[in-house]
């Protein structure tokens, strides 16, 4: 009964030869425009994977890599490198209080604007220095933080750009947690605490490099270690008395 169907519906369709041959036409053309639709689908979500890709390059983020001249071969590029800058401390009773508490990586390369050469701003900033008396002098052991003896010397730094879209610097680790990229581990320091003015705490890298030619102790801007101080607010254990605090800087 069903191929009895069949062959009256094929009958009614195909009543003559000419309506046959028109109908696979038709049906030619069907698979065709599909065909092309297929086609068409495939370069739009190839486009979609360039446009998600290029999307995912240009997010990444900005961090200071201190004391050092390069980035970390871990999808991070270069976008420049330069001096280490802070503030410029003085001897002179309420000069430079209330300036500036960040440090600056300013270029190797300055390009100017206009300019005065005469000492016209309260405000200036100098270089900085690694200042290690304890460990370089007395203790003898600041390779042993370092690998080299960096004590007088002044630091560079390097801006780098991760492919990862956050970073963040975590004090009193050496390691990331897990799912995160390790960009690079150090020490934390930060200014000389007989200061007017406070200034931040940065993650100096283990392995400094030092600007050519420095290394006389000119004390305008001075890097300490910071130690934990415990016997009061702190939580010892986990930390424990004058050790020296770690520090990684760490993307996801």
């Amino acid at each position: 009964m069903a191929v009895t169907l069949g062959i009256v519906m094929t009958l009614v369709l195909c009543a003559t030869l000419s309506g046959c041959k028109q109908l696979g036409k038709e049906r030619f053309v069907m698979e065709m425009d599909i065909e092309q639709e297929i086609i068409q689908l495939k370069q739009r979500l190839d486009q979609k994977d360039q446009q998600i890709e290029r999307l995912l390059r240009e997010q990444g983020s900005i961090y200071t890599r201190w004391g050092r001249t390069v980035c970390p071969s871990n999808g991070t590029e270069l976008v420049y490198s330069g001096y280490m800058a802070g503030t410029y401390h003085t001897s002179i009773q309420g000069h430079d209080q209330g300036s500036g508490a960040n440090y600056l990586c300013l270029a190797a390369q300055p390009v100017w604007d206009h300019f005065s050469e005469t000492a016209n701003n309260v405000i200036t900033v100098t270089g900085v220095e690694y200042q290690f008396y304890q460990h370089s002098v007395q203790n003898h052991d600041l390779p042993a933080f370092l690998g080299t003896d960096v004590h007088n010397a002044e630091a560079p730094c390097a801006v780098c750009r991760s492919s990862r879209s956050t970073n963040v610097m975590i004090p009193g680790r050496m390691e990331c947690y897990p799912g995160w990229t390790k960009e690079y581990s150090g020490y934390l320091v930060g200014a000389y605490s007989g200061y007017d003015d406070s200034s931040e705490y940065i993650c100096l890298d283990r392995r400094p490099e030092v600007v050519a030619n420095s290394g006389r102790a000119d004390k305008d801007n001075m890097l300490f270690f910071v130690e934990a101080r415990c016997g009061g607010s702190l939580e010892c254990p986990p930390y424990v008395d004058n050790r020296e605090l770690p520090c990684v800087v760490c993307s996801f």
